[in-house]
């Protein structure tokens, strides 16, 4: 009977996470539930995606460098952005926590997923001996201008695919992103994302990732994508949220990949003149990348090929 109840919540649970754009089959046993998701016709590929962001970027390239500036973080003209970039770096990224774990900075590496218009790699730039920059766009050469505008040559720019991160294997010190994976197109291409951040950094390096917070979400959204762990809104607007996950669903998932989850945090809006009134929309989350035998250790069922295919 409490067996046979359970599986009719179960059921109209599972029934809820059927949306508009996206839909779940689920097989459901007594043990687990195997999620298999179909994109319906109607959800934009992340060619488009990627196609329109690339598209409106070249429109502010053309309108002029404070335009540019201004797509990215909404700034009166460059010299704000400037300004803002240090305060946001120093603020949301550069937090006590990241300082417990990094020492020498003057030698090591960083790697900001998504540079934008270059605003936060520059200030990054004054605090690392090098500092590596991917983005999906082809404004390269306008940002590299610009930030050696600013006095700075200790950075190089990378043009992604928007699955990987173009970098050697085991070669940065320290990886972070600003206002970027909310705007994913899939749930896939964030996993993707998170397994290159694990693949690029050194044993013992940290990575600081923001993402959308699930409550972004009314409430019948939320009932709905619980169990799924996330949705991804394929009809969102350019520069808005397309992808937000649960906490829970990103924290198990950041460890299996091989991570160790040392802090979460919130976000704040147009620090300092908003702090600590304003609150933004997403979630600050650390990451140590832990060593491979201590990821078996935890795991037991893996196996090292396992790991490795998955």
């Amino acid at each position: 009977m409490v067996r046979s109840r359970i599986k009719i919540v179960k059921d109209v649970l599972l029934n809820f996470t059927r949306s508009r754009w996206t839909s779940s089959i689920y097989n459901v046993d007594e043990k687990f539930a195997k999620r298999k998701t179909i994109i319906s016709s109607q959800t934009i590929s992340d060619t488009e995606h990627q196609r329109r962001y690339a598209e409106a970027i070249r429109k502010m390239k053309r309108m002029g460098m404070d335009s540019f500036q201004n797509w990215f973080n909404k700034s009166k003209d460059t010299n704000q952005s400037i300004v803002r970039g240090y305060w946001d770096f120093t603020f949301h990224i550069l937090t006590s926590k990241v300082c417990e774990y990094i020492k020498n900075p003057e030698e090591k590496t960083a790697l900001e997923i998504g540079y934008g218009g270059g605003r936060i790699l520059n200030a990054a730039c004054s605090y690392f001996k090098e500092v590596i920059g991917i983005d999906i766009h082809e404004e390269q050469e306008t940002v590299e201008a610009f930030l050696r505008s600013q006095g700075k040559t200790n950075f190089r720019l990378i043009k992604i695919s928007g699955r990987t991160m173009g970098v050697d294997s085991r070669s940065i010190d320290f990886i972070y992103s600003f206002i970027v994976l909310q705007h994913l197109s899939l749930f896939d291409i964030l996993v993707s994302y998170i397994k290159e951040t694990y693949r690029c950094l050194k044993p013992g390096g940290i990575a600081k990732l923001y993402f959308a917070r699930y409550s972004n979400l009314n409430l019948l959204d939320q009932f709905r994508y619980f169990i799924q762990g996330y949705k991804e809104i394929p009809e969102a607007s350019i520069n808005y949220k397309s992808l937000v996950v649960r906490a829970s669903k990103l924290k198990k998932l950041c460890k299996k990949v091989g991570f160790r989850v040392i802090e979460v945090v919130g976000s704040y809006k147009r620090v300092p003149d908003g702090y600590p009134r304003i609150k933004g929309g997403a979630g600050w989350y650390n990451f140590i990348k832990r060593t491979l035998e201590k990821i078996l250790d935890e795991f037991p069922y893996l196996t090292v090929d396992k790991y490795e295919q998955w």
